[in-house]
């Protein structure tokens, strides 16, 4: 075994997808270190731009619906194969879940101690605790982004894989009918009166929100063929993060700019279908998807402790300073979501997924 293993794809069939997620986890770092890069309101262009790349999240579920339909349609036939498909998503989500929400309880300890300070009544409520170990965060029971803050969507992205069966059930019955339940729930969420649109939902019921955008991934399977036939898909899906990049910065309407990271998603799917090999540089990028969800769940603990108690707090960092200082956490999260990758996200995934199966006899 190497001591450093490489970075590798689960397979060559969805590189464009692979290389979004590489990038999108960057650019929602990006999205919640810019309190402290624009700390001195000096980059308000970029702080403008930034503040769209939230609906990155959106991208996500759609790539999610895609490939949980790639790998599991027609093979959830049974009560046994959907208990299996959930243990093999507990190991892939939960180790660093679990490991992420014991740190932020050992700061939330720490602060009603005295020891920092750092004490947030609606970030740190006791009451979610067992939501949180459960994954129920964005159920509507926690009211407020709760401990590791980003786990809205982990607990969003379960509720779709308890959906499952009845999704597939609906994709069997026919794209027509899935497209038309995916637009019958977007105009009723569009339509709901709230403070907030459904596409800024996290922890206030974000379930609501992961389920249009993991029915379009499942579209988006459905229809893989004629997306892969599209003429010049490749630069069709280089055109659209383009577009939605240039409508984060001229401050696009979000109902809008919404559909432009599902077209994103969309041609990417059609790229990845196209005849023609992905490019050199897609083919680098997608390796480094494998570190999406690492670099998502561990980049809070950066937030909190080496920008805002060091940076700030402690050396009391400004401006170009400040900047570059994020630049470098930035750089070290890389490093420390590959270990926490290799050597323990890998290795808890196999044990809880070999939970339960029978072993093989010895020859």
């Amino acid at each position: 075994m190497k001591k450093f293993p490489p970075l590798k794809t689960d397979s060559d069939d969805m590189l464009h997808l692979d290389a979004l997620r590489a990038l999108g986890a960057v650019l929602i770092v990006v999205f919640h270190f810019n309190r402290f890069i624009n700390i001195d309101g000096r980059w308000q262009a970029v702080d403008d731009t930034v503040k769209s790349f939230s609906l990155l999240v959106d991208l996500f579920f759609v790539i999610s619906g895609y490939v949980i339909s790639a790998v599991y349609t027609g093979r959830i036939r049974t009560v046994s194969d959907f208990r299996w498909f959930l243990q093999k998503r507990v190991a892939r989500l939960m180790p660093l879940h679990w490991l992420t929400l014991g740190v932020f309880i050992v700061i939330a300890v720490a602060g009603v101690m005295g020891l920092v300070n750092d004490r947030d009544p609606s970030r740190y409520d006791p009451a979610c605790v067992v939501p949180n170990i459960l994954n129920l965060q964005a159920f509507g029971i926690c009211r407020a982004q709760t401990f590791n803050f980003v786990s809205w969507s982990i607990s969003a992205e379960w509720a779709m894989y308890l959906l499952l069966p009845l999704l597939l059930w609906l994709a069997m019955r026919g794209t027509a009918w899935l497209t038309l339940v995916t637009a019958v729930i977007l105009a009723a969420l569009f339509a709901i009166p709230a403070q907030q649109p459904f596409h800024m939902w996290t922890a206030d019921f974000g379930i609501a929100r992961a389920a249009p955008g993991f029915l379009v991934g499942m579209i988006a399977y459905k229809i893989r063929g004629p997306l892969g036939r599209l003429p010049g898909a490749k630069w069709w899906f280089f055109a659209s993060c383009v577009a939605f990049i240039a409508g984060c910065a001229v401050q696009m309407d979000r109902d809008v700019l919404l559909f432009v990271c599902y077209a994103v998603g969309l041609l990417g799917v059609a790229a990845d279908n196209a005849p023609v090999k992905p490019g050199p540089v897609v083919r680098w990028l997608a390796p480094w998807g494998q570190l999406s969800y690492s670099v998502y769940m561990l980049h809070p603990i950066v937030l909190k402790i080496a920008l805002n108690w060091v940076g700030l707090g402690m050396l009391h960092l400004d401006g170009d300073v400040m900047r570059l200082w994020c630049l470098a956490w930035g750089l070290v999260l890389i490093p420390v979501s590959y270990a926490s990758l290799m050597y323990f996200e890998k290795p808890a995934r196999d044990a809880i997924a070999g939970w339960g199966k029978k072993k093989k006899p010895l020859p």
